[in-house]
């Protein structure tokens, strides 16, 4: 009867543990990520001189990247950080133009359009983050940006305060945090430069 109950203890074990397993994970696809950095950061020329003084009132919070990617809850923190950053990126896209000629960013546009379909494609995967508690780290910062943006005279600096961060936000992740992302051979995951 003992030998019985183990193994009954044992099955119920291991349907609990498939149960975990088949789960659907929150995750972004690393391929994509990458992608979006490499056309970010060939999006457009070095950081103009001019603009190294907003360095000063806007500093992205990098503090909100966990430490290390040791468990569960510090990838999901580590992929909200991706998430919500391209997330509020997209709403400055959406709400504010960019600007063009003298005085303005000169950014590739076929390259400005894979990115941003690259970064629809990344929000869409990412949906599931959006529920990660946030204690409001990064709104203090998108919000200063959005402020510069916002001046007409120091519109394109925003932007190139943007770009340069959010480039170095997905560089950072998927250099510290690699594991957190799901790797895989497809070729169909979109461009990757």
């Amino acid at each position: 009867m003992v030998t019985m109950a183990t193994l009954l203890v044992l099955l119920h074990l291991c349907g609990i543990q498939l149960m975990a397993d088949a789960r659907p994970t929150c995750s972004l696809p690393g391929k994509l990520v990458q992608s979006a950095h490499h056309l970010l950061r060939d999006l457009g020329g070095p950081f103009p001189a001019h603009c190294l003084r907003y360095n000063s009132n806007i500093s992205f919070p990098y503090s909100a990247f966990p430490a290390a990617t040791a468990n569960h809850l510090q990838c999901r923190q580590t992929l909200w950080v991706v998430y919500e950053s391209l997330q509020e990126a997209d709403l400055m896209f959406e709400d504010y133009e960019l600007p063009v000629g003298e005085g303005g960013v000169t950014w590739d546009d076929q390259k400005l359009t894979k990115f941003r379909h690259l970064q629809t494609r990344l929000q869409e995967d990412g949906d599931c983050l959006s529920s990660v508690d946030d204690s409001g780290t990064l709104s203090s910062y998108f919000s200063n940006v959005t402020a510069v943006i916002q001046q007409q005279d120091s519109a394109a600096c925003g932007w190139m305060v943007l770009r340069r961060d959010l480039t170095e936000v997905l560089r950072s992740a998927l250099t510290l945090h690699h594991g957190c992302f799901t790797w895989t051979n497809k070729t169909t995951d979109g461009p990757t430069h």
